[in-house]
């Protein structure tokens, strides 16, 4: 087996079932557009017309599965199961492939507010769902961050002059208990923990191993869906596909919400927005790495529009178990 397609298999939870049934769309992808898909990544490693032939190939392998068939909502979901093995070892593919959605997309929706978080989080009665929230909220991270943060790795400033606190990123730092490494653009970064989001993490209890949080992404995404529904900031939307529906309130839409902030609050720069989310920036020989200062001047300047007005959960007090006789 190629090793590229060794560690895309390794990159998810060791599940036998499913690794077999990766293993079979890659094959039927190779046989359908008869190139090897490991030739395609190499390609889109070395230039930008390569990452154009794996798109291409991908929109071939859609229309060739509608030809013989399958369902529109069918033949996306394979694409996006051979997709993933691109992405995953570092192609740099456009979002979705190309001519899939052929139903007119409902309007965008309203940015969250301030109010609407700081709601979201008071419904909450526990410190560690407000963490989740206020942290995704304050940091613009994706919840694999979450998922691979340990409390040491922030660094606290002094809180008489300096309330916040500030995570250095390197490329292996983000690994998760499964083993996996979340920072997904294999990039050296910085971000900064907001004013209320360390209020929280000064109060949290450690969990086993070190854990900031200690739960996973699905954990993560239930307890932000449930925050908008208690809220009541939550709507459902259609996606276009067959009996789905979206939620307007998901972790991925609090980082949408920081950027709109970061920029209502006056950070214009999108190397400095691209290098605070993780992202990689543009190769042109212009972008650069922030230092610590640039960072925190630059979250200073748009605090206003990230504060959070809530109060922390009272700690529940564990009742010891009694011994059955």
């Amino acid at each position: 087996m190629n090793k590229d397609v060794e560690a895309w298999l390794d990159s998810y939870p060791p599940d036998p079932r499913q690794r077999r049934r990766r293993l079979r769309a890659l094959e039927r992808f190779e046989k359908s557009v008869q190139e090897d898909a490991a030739i395609l990544l190499e390609k889109a490693h070395r230039t930008t017309y390569g990452c154009q032939e794996v798109e291409d190939k991908l929109e071939e392998y859609r229309r060739k599965l509608v030809t013989k068939g399958r369902s529109e909502a069918s033949a996306i979901q394979l694409c996006r199961e051979v997709r993933t093995f691109f992405t995953r070892r570092g192609a740099r593919l456009a979002r979705f492939p190309r001519d899939t959605i052929r139903q007119p997309q409902p309007p965008p929706t309203t940015p969250l507010s301030q109010d609407d978080i700081s709601k979201m989080i008071q419904t909450r009665d526990n410190v560690r769902d407000q963490l989740v929230i206020a942290f995704l909220a304050q940091t613009g991270q994706r919840i694999g961050v979450l998922t691979a943060m340990k409390k040491r790795m922030i660094k606290e400033r002094e809180s008489k002059t300096f309330p916040y606190g500030l995570v250095d990123v390197n490329i292996g730092d983000l690994i998760d208990p499964d083993g996996r490494n979340v920072n997904r653009s294999r990039v050296h970064y910085r971000f900064v923990v907001g004013r209320e989001a360390m209020q929280l993490v000064r109060i949290i209890r450690d969990y086993k191993g070190g854990w900031l949080f200690g739960i996973g992404e699905r954990q993560i995404e239930r307890i932000v869906n449930k925050a908008g529904d208690d809220a009541d900031v939550q709507k459902r939307r259609r996606t276009g596909l067959p009996k789905r529906r979206m939620h307007t309130v998901h972790p991925n839409e609090l980082r949408r919400y920081w950027k709109h902030q970061m920029r209502e609050g006056g950070v214009k720069d999108s190397d400095m927005l691209n290098f605070l989310m993780g992202n990689k920036l543009a190769d042109d020989g212009t972008s650069r790495a922030f230092s610590e200062e640039e960072v925190l001047n630059a979250y200073k300047t748009a605090e206003k529009k990230l504060k959070l007005d809530f109060q922390p959960a009272p700690k529940k007090r564990r009742t010891p178990r009694r011994r059955q006789l």
